[in-house]
């Protein structure tokens, strides 16, 4: 083993480090530090995992809650439109590199779905962006096309601000940044990414030079490779190429293997798309499930 990723801010928000900016976890508080004695002792290349905007810590304060346009709470999801959470990741990110690590994983990094965040901040700054004073909602962003557009534009360079607070804190540390786009069928893989998740794919890359693909990252189902599903797979996945042209790196992630077909899938994909790394977990997030329906609003 080469390269090994380790969680060091997890999806509760706690640090698995002794950190001095993030409330630390009373079980696991030295897991990372732990993880990166042994790999820094055995020459294994260590990747830390951030999770920025799944954090349960501070989405219990009502000043980070993230709404929909109905005005439901989404439970343990910060809105990414708060500058000082950002500068906070920030100093999570930089004290991280005091340990023997390769790179960074940010992870968590977009909005719930195109519905949000209609939290009074969000709502209050976007409304005076286009210049209106009625009460505003998704539904009638949709009736129109100039506001709808300028609402994915508005949402997509609040991602592109947290990510590149957070590169600028460690970018002279001598460490990568990987910054995660999740890509889903059901949402429309590219397009779905940047009207949905506020991640503009070319744009991310730009910020890290390195992009993490999650592929499949809520409908986890691989089609086999050879057949008709996986070359048309395949195809959707082509403006990627646009991300190596560019002398950017690419890289792939699956949640979770389940049998040798999915991580055949993927490792196809992967050296097709001439990627870095293929990054995955032992297992699925214990909140893979809710983050799922609340992703694909089902």
């Amino acid at each position: 083993m080469k390269q090994i990723a380790a969680v060091a801010k997890d999806e509760r928000g706690y640090a698995l480090y002794n950190s001095k900016y993030a409330p630390i976890h009373d079980e696991y508080g030295n897991f990372f530090s732990t993880v990166a004695e042994t790999t820094g002792a055995a020459g294994i290349d260590l990747y830390a995992v951030i999770n920025m905007f799944i954090d349960e810590y501070y989405a219990v304060d009502p000043s980070y809650r993230t709404y929909s346009s109905e005005g439901n709470v989404a439970e343990g999801f910060v809105c990414p439109n708060r500058s000082a959470f950002w500068e906070y990741l920030a100093s999570v990110a930089d004290e991280i590199t005091e340990f023997p690590v390769k790179g960074i994983i940010l992870q968590g990094n977009s909005y719930i779905r195109e519905t949000y965040c209609f939290c009074e901040t969000c709502k209050s700054e976007f409304a005076e962006l286009i210049g209106i004073d009625s009460p505003l909602s998704f539904e009638a962003l949709r009736d129109d096309p100039q506001a709808l557009s300028k609402w994915f534009e508005w949402r997509a360079e609040k991602i592109k601000s947290a990510v590149s607070t957070v590169h600028n804190a460690v970018k002279d540390k001598g460490v990568e940044v990987l910054v995660t786009v999740e890509l889903d069928p059901e949402t429309g893989y590219q397009k779905g990414a940047y009207k949905h998740f506020g991640q503009d794919i070319e744009a991310l890359s730009a910020i890290t030079g390195h992009v993490l693909i999650n592929i499949n990252a809520w409908s986890p189902i691989l089609p086999k490779v050879d057949t008709p599903e996986f070359n048309a797979l395949s195809e959707r996945l082509l403006p990627l190429r646009d991300i190596t042209a560019r002398r950017r790196k690419l890289s792939f992630m699956y949640w979770s293997f389940t049998d040798d077909d999915e991580f055949e899938s993927v490792r196809k994909l992967a050296t097709s798309y001439k990627a870095t790394k293929l990054v995955t977990y032992i297992r699925f997030p214990s909140d893979y499930r809710r983050w799922r329906e609340l992703h694909l609003n089902i």
